[in-house]
């Protein structure tokens, strides 16, 4: 027999966990995904080149792992906070030109997906 109360105090399915699903995206390819689809344009742009320093994205690639845990919109404030605080998401190119993942989109992204 189920025991009622486990079932009642199971956990909501994270965001990476709808996305993947809903987008039929591998879970191993979930954070690549969601990185070129919220990308700035200029940042997708020039990503191949950007990427060339495998240490520019780690920031962003960071965001979307931490987003990917969170199973209810209010959770993304946090994250984003973090994410504007974190010490690999400074400098010119990060701030100015904005070569970096929107917060922006990945919100709306997150919202189509745990809305749905």
């Amino acid at each position: 027999m189920v025991n009622p109360v486990a079932v009642n105090l199971s956990m909501p399915p994270t965001f990476s966990e709808l996305f993947c699903e809903k987008q039929g995206v591998a879970e191993k390819d979930f954070e690549r995904v969601v990185l070129r689809r919220t990308l700035h344009r200029a940042a997708r742009i020039l990503f191949p080149l950007l990427n060339l320093d495998r240490t520019y994205f780690t920031a962003d690639r960071e965001f979307i792992r931490c987003v990917g845990r969170i199973s209810r919109l209010g959770q993304f404030d946090s994250e984003a906070q973090d994410f504007a605080m974190d010490s690999n998401n400074t400098g010119f190119l990060r701030r100015r030109l904005k070569l970096r993942v929107s917060r922006e989109r990945l919100a709306r992204l997150v919202r189509q997906t745990l809305r749905e």
